[in-house]
């Protein structure tokens, strides 16, 4: 599908070239922030306490939490994803090394000729100089990826992670009900849930291909948009305490030249579930 090759492409440039740098502070930067000011690491806890980053993409969000020394689990759904990741994360591959071309697609908005035709480097930072650049300890470095839907791959994990951090995660779900429910239940007590990101449904049909679509998958039906005072009010319902929430302005996978680029006010917020 050549939408998801090129969504994958541009992913790779948010994740792992210098152009995605400004991208990934803003994004990557107050979730790993929020969880060592929630969960500071020490000489007695690196690599021991257990993080999720569900929605992982290409993993960067999930090697930089495992170098600040979490123990760290990325869940990716998308093959697409998880074959480019794979490649990135283990072939050893030296920095800028590989050439991509991912904007040859956007033939509109284009400021210079070249624009469109200019390579991105991969990766910016070799993955394991990243992974290995923190000070020895006692417990080995813990980073993994499990392929497959969140909600199945995590059921029968409750109580098992001490923080979950979510970036432009919680809109993929059909019922974003399901992921504030199952979040809650894989957290221990006292875990933190850490979020950034907007409201931009995946599962609303938009075009009659959609609606086209929703007769073949019925995720398109089962949607629910919830407002973030709903959603906020549902996680709060559930049971979680609700530490701060603010918004930030953030771009997702944005050509850094071009003349258009979308830009997302963002809700980040920390929750933390009851010790009891």
């Amino acid at each position: 599908d050549f939408s998801k090759v090129r969504s994958t492409l541009h992913s790779c440039a948010r994740d792992w070239s210098d152009e995605g740098a400004a991208e990934r502070a803003a994004c990557y930067g107050p979730l790993v922030d929020e969880l060592r000011a929630r969960l500071p690491v020490d000489d007695g806890n690196r690599n021991r306490q257990r993080i999720l980053v569900p929605g992982a993409g290409l993993a960067r969000l999930v090697l930089e939490v495992a170098a600040a020394g979490y123990g760290a689990q990325g869940n990716e759904f998308s093959y697409h994803m998880l074959l480019v990741s794979n490649f990135i994360l283990n072939s050893h591959l030296d920095p800028r090394s590989v050439a991509l071309y991912p904007y040859v697609d956007q033939p509109s908005n284009v400021k210079q000729s070249g624009d469109r035709l200019r390579a991105v480097r991969i990766p910016d930072v070799s993955p394991d100089a990243l992974l290995h650049g923190a000070p020895p300890c006692d417990a080995p470095v813990d980073f993994s990826m499990a392929a497959g839907e969140f909600l199945e791959v995590y059921r029968g994990q409750d109580g098992e992670w001490a923080g979950v951090l979510s970036c432009f995660f919680v809109d993929t779900a059909p019922v974003a009900l399901e992921y504030v429910d199952a979040i809650f239940d894989l957290l221990e007590p006292g875990g933190y849930w850490i979020n950034l990101g907007p409201l931009l449904y995946h599962w609303v049909p938009s075009s009659s291909a959609d609606l086209e679509g929703a007769g073949m998958d019925d995720r398109y039906a089962q949607s629910i948009e919830l407002s973030w005072e709903e959603l906020k009010h549902a996680i709060e319902a559930r049971g979680f305490e609700l530490l701060n929430e603010e918004w930030r302005h953030c771009t997702y996978t944005a050509n850094a030249r071009s003349m258009m680029n979308t830009d997302y006010e963002c809700i980040f917020f920390t929750a933390r579930k009851p010790l009891t």
